[in-house]
């Protein structure tokens, strides 16, 4: 009888797992589809059965770790009775402890990138993500803990799309024992925005500047 760990995973899965070698080890992505499929020893037909082309392996990828992510927090016991604060807050906890396990990819794609500078394999991921911050906000208006604010609230899923990209720009840089300020950073940048979004921001806004100055965790 066939050993069934010893069976050769699904091709989608193979073809994953060598662009993301790649891109690991060389800091860039696979140059062509022929030459990743010649690594593998597939034909071009068989990639393209599976993906429309090499950008779409990246952007499916970060796209399926943002799913686990949204799923495993809104799976939660806590989740149906969280403030919209608490679900950000929860949201971007998991997403930053997740990505532990990738950090080197992450590193390749937003190191050198600004918080507001698009990235084009993320394409997917924050749309996905957005969706999903729209569902916090709407929870955060119907609780009330959001105050409508005519046109300016249409812009509230935008910047919830920057403070995403603004924690993972902090936690690459962070040097700190497991990543502590980064902790410190996503709930100081949280209060601020909900309390832009609800009536108060200026305590919590000096509050997050006392703690980007050298030295602010110890002062927090």
């Amino acid at each position: 009888m066939d050993d069934p760990s010893h069976e050769t995973p699904p091709l989608r899965q193979r073809i994953e797992e060598a662009y993301l070698h790649e891109l690991r080890s060389e800091g860039r992505a696979p140059v062509s589809v022929f030459r990743l499929c010649q690594g593998l020893g597939i034909t071009e037909r068989e990639f393209f059965s599976e993906f429309s082309s090499l950008e779409a392996v990246e952007r499916q990828w970060w796209l399926a770790r943002l799913e686990h992510v949204i799923q495993s927090v809104e799976s939660g016991p806590e989740w149906q009775g969280f403030t919209a604060r608490q679900r950000l807050l929860a949201f971007l906890f998991a997403f930053v402890e997740a990505s532990m396990d990738f950090r080197s990819l992450l590193l390749v794609r937003l190191g050198h990138a600004l918080p507001v500078q698009p990235v084009r394999e993320w394409a997917a991921l924050e749309e996905r993500y957005e969706e999903f911050a729209r569902g916090i906000l709407m929870h955060g208006r119907a609780q009330g803990e959001i105050m409508a604010r005519g046109p300016l609230s249409a812009a509230y899923p935008k910047v919830l799309r920057v403070l995403l990209r603004s924690v993972m720009a902090f936690y690459l840089k962070d040097d700190s024992h497991k990543f502590e300020r980064t902790d410190a950073f996503i709930e100081k940048s949280v209060t601020v925005l909900f309390d832009l979004m609800g009536r108060q921001a200026l305590d919590s806004g000096f509050d997050l500047v006392r703690f980007l100055l050298p030295g602010g965790l110890h002062r927090a």
